[in-house]
């Protein structure tokens, strides 16, 4: 028995390593080619964003509320005057509204005063003639500070809705949340 495992030791080391004992012979048609993603449909050339829906970030970055507010200001109710005609002559515009509060009060009041101004501007736009289906709002209360600071500049800036647009597929444009 010693003689015949010390003779089929050598063979096994040497099938060990040349590694014909576990490779698979696959044919040339079994290898697959390169993996490249190739889309079976033509790609389409990028959507060019329209200077109008380009010109709304800057319009809707002027809504600011009064403390403990929601209410638009005339300036305000200007600049979403004019996005309403550019939402209307472009239908495929969404926007989502961001309420937004400065530090003072509590996390929940703020989150629901964040809510009620986000809620205004959108009632302001459907009363516009703009559909419900083309904005949506969210509220983040004091957690997303434009400005840090307590004083009374700081929470002039940080009493506000800030907006997400897309255009098109849905590819956020820009906002005016810094996106």
């Amino acid at each position: 028995m010693r003689t015949s495992t010390s003779l089929l030791f050598p063979v096994l080391v040497s099938l060990v390593l040349t590694g014909s004992a576990c490779k698979k012979k696959v044919p040339p048609s079994d290898v697959p080619d390169a993996v490249i993603a190739v889309d079976p449909k033509p790609t389409e050339a990028p959507k060019v964003v329209p200077p109008e829906v380009q010109e709304m970030v800057s319009n809707f970055s002027k809504v600011y509320f009064d403390f403990d507010a929601s209410m638009l200001n005339g300036d305000s109710k200007a600049a979403l005057d004019a996005n309403a005609v550019i939402m209307q002559k472009y239908t495929d515009v969404k926007v989502e509204v961001q309420g937004n509060a400065d530090e003072r009060g509590t996390t929940d009041y703020n989150l629901a005063l964040g809510q009620k101004r986000a809620d205004a501007v959108v009632k302001y736009l459907l009363a516009r003639g703009i559909s419900a289906s083309r904005v949506k709002t969210v509220s983040y209360g004091e957690e997303r500070p434009a400005v840090s600071g307590s004083s009374e500049t700081a929470f002039a800036q940080n009493r506000r809705a800030e907006f997400v647009i897309t255009y098109g597929a849905g590819a956020p444009v820009q906002g005016t949340t810094g996106g």
